[in-house]
């Protein structure tokens, strides 16, 4: 009957049920083994009680620390909200108006996205209905929970001038990345401030391989007067690290490099560097905690930033 339905799938209803009713259609159900449909109570709740995280740049890898440490923040996020988690991959799908509908099919009460602004899935979802919380790259009109890159950039730069390096080579970021540009931007911009000429080279992949140009600039660094590199990631500036490592170029004293990030390895490795620590499980967990009051009804901030610290290491 409708009665029990209600009862069973947590619904309103205009019947007025008794406390006794209630006890006794649970006690029936439990005994039967009866477990609720999740999309009829979807349906009738208007919740599936589940959110959705979107990576826009490629293949998550576990192993990968960065991303490691994203999905541990949404694991705590949902966690704490008490919510499930769904991971969006769209390998066997074609086109854009596909993956737009899946996701804003009802499956999910929101989404946590993790992509650049020119991602044209995150142009869609901006207009659509679905709550959606932009997490590391900051989307315009949409609230973003971001790390404070430029005034850990700042700091980098701070402490390469009182180090006394005034020409630095800067390995940029290989993508479009909005978290990794306003490093680049504050750091150029707070370099010009204290007199230091400012190097930029992109790196050619993600891990941080040496294009040609990065290659043309250590080359030439001591015609240049470069003595200090600054890199986009920790990743790159291991690479580099290693680099310099083969050719014999050593560090700090003929190249001092820093990164950013500041994630610990799992093991402990044999050079400690000079990086900027960004609490990236923190970001994501309060994404999620973010969206959850974006699906509440509440109201929040545009633009969420979270504190970055300096992390002095043997590298400079």
């Amino acid at each position: 009957s409708a009665t029990v339905s209600s009862i069973l799938n947590g619904s309103r209803s205009n019947t007025r049920v008794s406390p006794e009713t209630r006890e006794r259609v649970a006690s029936i159900a439990k005994d039967l083994g009866y477990r609720p449909n999740a999309i009829a109570r979807a349906l009738v709740q208007r919740s599936t009680n589940i959110v959705g995280f979107y990576f826009g740049y490629g293949h998550l890898e576990p192993h990968d620390p960065f991303h490691a440490e994203v999905l541990t923040g949404l694991q705590n996020g949902c966690g704490e909200t008490q919510r499930d988690l769904i991971i969006h991959y769209s390998f066997y799908r074609r086109g854009l108006d596909e993956v737009y509908r899946e996701l804003v099919g009802g499956k999910i009460d929101g989404l946590i996205a993790l992509a650049a602004p020119s991602d044209p899935l995150i142009r869609r979802l901006i207009d659509a209905r679905l709550p959606v919380v932009a997490m590391t790259d900051a989307i315009q009109g949409m609230p973003s929970v971001i790390a404070d890159d430029a005034h850990g950039s700042r700091l980098i730069a701070d402490h390469l001038h009182e180090k006394g390096h005034r020409a630095i080579f800067y390995r940029t970021c290989p993508g479009e990345s909005d978290s990794a540009g306003r490093r680049y931007a504050a750091f150029e911009a707070r370099a010009e401030e204290l007199g230091m000429k400012v190097y930029p080279a992109t790196t050619t992949d993600w891990k941080g391989s040496l294009g040609e140009a990065e290659l043309d600039l250590m080359r030439r660094r001591r015609e240049l007067g470069i003595t200090a590199a600054v890199c986009w990631g920790d990743p790159s500036a291991n690479a580099l690290l290693s680099h310099c490592l083969r050719e014999g170029v050593s560090v700090p004293d003929e190249l001092a490099i820093a990164g950013f990030n500041g994630i610990e390895p799992p093991v402990e490795p044999a050079r400690r560097l000079t990086t900027v620590r960004a609490s990236w499980s923190r970001v994501a967990q309060r994404a999620v905690e973010l969206l959850v009051e974006v699906i509440e009804g509440r109201a929040v901030e545009l633009r969420t930033v979270l504190p970055t610290e300096f992390q002095p290491g043997d590298t400079t």
